[in-house]
């Protein structure tokens, strides 16, 4: 996942974290499919042509192997964010939250409608935190940016507010201790009667 974070490309990554090559692709097509699911990844095109396409973003994406029209969108949805070079540490944090808010890579995300409202939630939060990343380096360069800045960071706190909420409606709807353990039971007594 740091490797991911800091845009390491695959053959690098591999050889940086001791895995083959194929198992590198694997977990980086996972992390890029569960980004786009969480609506991480906003924007995405279905052709490298894409008129909206910078030059250099096209040779990019025509660098990477194995582009085919069943990838091409993920693939690009991630150059076009790798873009913008966020600061590799705020999105390995953000990935990591994003990972443990849905659950493994391996396993398809089942979530109920609270937990989806929170995983949104978080995703709106870790997007403004970036654009509040970004406006803080800017102010610092040049004043002009200072009431960008000012309306970047009520975002963050409008938005991590409405994070804390959507977490406090999960625990609310969900069972926790005993409740948990005795609803689990209740499904296995009614999965064995069917």
């Amino acid at each position: 996942m740091r490797c991911y974070a800091e845009r390491i490309p695959p053959k690098e990554a591999a050889r940086k974290a001791g895995l083959s090559l194929n198992t590198v692709y694997e977990q980086y097509t996972r992390i890029r499919w569960r980004l786009i699911l969480a609506r991480y990844y906003r924007d995405g095109a279905l052709s490298i042509d894409a008129p909206h396409f910078e030059p250099e973003l096209r040779a990019q994406l025509r660098r990477r192997r194995g582009l085919g029209p069943d990838n091409i969108f993920a693939h690009a949805a991630e150059a076009l964010d790798w873009y913008n070079e966020w600061p590799s540490g705020l999105v390995l944090r953000h990935l990591r939250k994003i990972i443990a808010l849905t659950g493994p890579l391996d396993v398809s995300p089942d979530l109920s409608l609270a937990q989806q409202n929170r995983l949104r939630a978080y995703v709106r939060y870790a997007r403004a935190q970036l654009i509040h990343h970004r406006a803080q380096e800017k102010a610092e360069a040049d004043e002009t940016w200072q009431p960008f800045l000012e309306r970047a960071t009520a975002a963050v706190e409008a938005e991590w507010r409405n994070y804390r909420t959507a977490s406090k409606q999960v625990e609310r709807t969900e069972p926790t201790g005993r409740k948990k353990r005795f609803v689990r039971r209740q499904k296995q007594k009614s999965l064995i009667k069917n």
